[in-house]
């Protein structure tokens, strides 16, 4: 059985047992046989998947470098998750030398990164940038004649296809592979796609390919919204696992060939969740209810503090769409970058405002002038689930990234 007919053999076999029937004897060996086929199948198509990218996939060593930190609402604060030594993965994005990986890979700032093609060539790599959004890194090393990656149209990316994360983490010669499927495109925002293959620190900057070897995106850390650099990774190997498909990329590419690092963009606000005014009560029947987050303090200095926002305003909207709660604003602002303008929708009292507020950096943003109590009740930089569970989130909380 050749892997063309993987899919039909799956259905034949399904069919059968959906309609009731009970094979015995002569049909029950064909139908054991036919499933004994599929596996042999199935386990042919992945291996042939599997050695098709594998002459675009390189293994990437760093040295040096110290582990990351993130600033919290009371300056920096070490990440809890530990970036270990050991090889990781990359993927040859042209065949003049440009390689994409993931940017957790390179959050220990390493400061000598060599690359190892799959004929065992070495060559040490340029950093050229990273994005801390999309967690990408671009690298360059100096060769021509490489064997890029093929990549799936985003069009073309259907969920329930099946889906193989790979990777060189382990070290070995050969990549090593985890079967799934796609569970979701358009995710976080529509910058990601969704995949319960095996992800892990091992194959991150690896591909998520489809059985005839293409790519379907770039396997990374991603989390729903908050943290810092290693945001998402405490989700690995848990069947939640996302990557970036190629338009994603192209999105930012040409800024990160240019050596354009790209960093999330902050208000510089702690966020919490609206309580009634007592004025607002007495007079509810009168005037619609209020949604939106309040703002509990603000950064010094930040772009909110420079757009003159003021602890207290409500934030109904951004950008012209409702606001409902921390959450949703949290996730509307995690895939805009520092740079970028918004517009805020503010209610001061009686007053409302549009506000227009530069994006900054979190480097560029200083400690939070917040109240003691309302710090002990929330957390540095909160880090929501990948998925859209917003039930466990702290009451006051910096937006997220």
């Amino acid at each position: 059985m050749t892997h063309a007919n993987l899919h039909r053999c799956l259905a034949w076999v399904l069919a059968l047992f959906a309609c009731g029937a009970r094979p015995s004897g002569t049909c029950a060996a064909d139908v054991a046989e036919e499933a004994r086929q599929f596996e042999v199948a199935k386990a042919r198509a992945i291996r042939n998947a599997v050695a098709a990218i594998a002459p675009s996939m390189v293994t990437i060593e760093t040295v040096g470098g110290a582990q990351p930190v993130r600033q919290g609402m009371r300056g920096p604060v070490e990440e809890s998750f530990r970036v270990a030594d050991g090889p990781t993965t990359g993927l040859l994005l042209s065949n003049d030398g440009l390689i994409l990986a993931s940017s957790f890979n390179f959050a220990r700032d390493p400061s000598i990164i060599t690359v190892r093609l799959s004929d065992g060539r070495r060559f040490v790599a340029t950093l050229l940038a990273r994005d801390q959004i999309r967690r990408l890194a671009l690298l360059r090393i100096e060769a021509e004649n490489l064997s890029a990656a093929r990549w799936v149209p985003a069009g073309e990316i259907q969920v329930g296809q099946y889906s193989i994360a790979c990777g060189h983490g382990l070290g070995a010669s050969q990549p090593f592979a985890s079967l799934g499927i796609v569970s979701a495109v358009g995710r976080r925002n529509g910058i990601a796609i969704q995949t319960d293959a095996k992800t892990s620190p091992i194959n991150y900057g690896g591909p998520l390919i489809d059985l005839d070897g293409r790519v379907l995106g770039l396997i990374v850390p991603i989390a729903g919204a908050g943290g810092g650099a290693l945001a998402g990774v405490g989700w690995y190997d848990s069947g939640i696992g996302f990557a970036i498909p190629r338009d994603r990329v192209d999105d930012v590419l040409s800024r990160l060939r240019k050596g354009e690092n790209i960093e999330p963009g902050k208000i510089g606000v702690v966020l919490a969740p609206l309580e009634e005014d007592p004025l607002d009560e007495m007079f509810r029947d009168l005037f619609p209810s209020t949604r939106g987050v309040r703002i509990a303090a603000l950064a010094r200095p930040s772009p909110a503090e420079r757009a003159e926002l003021q602890a207290g305003d409500i934030i109904l909207e951004l950008e012209g769409r409702p606001i409902s709660d921390v959450a949703e604003l949290q996730r509307k602002l995690s895939d805009r970058a520092a740079g970028e303008k918004i517009v805020l929708k503010v209610k001061r009292r009686w007053r409302t405002l549009d506000v227009a507020v530069l994006l900054a950096a979190p480097k560029d943003i200083g400690p939070f002038d917040t109240p003691e109590e309302e710090e002990e009740a929330g957390a540095d930089d909160a880090e929501l689930p990948p998925g859209d569970d917003d039930s466990n989130q702290p009451t006051t909380q910096p937006e997220g990234d």
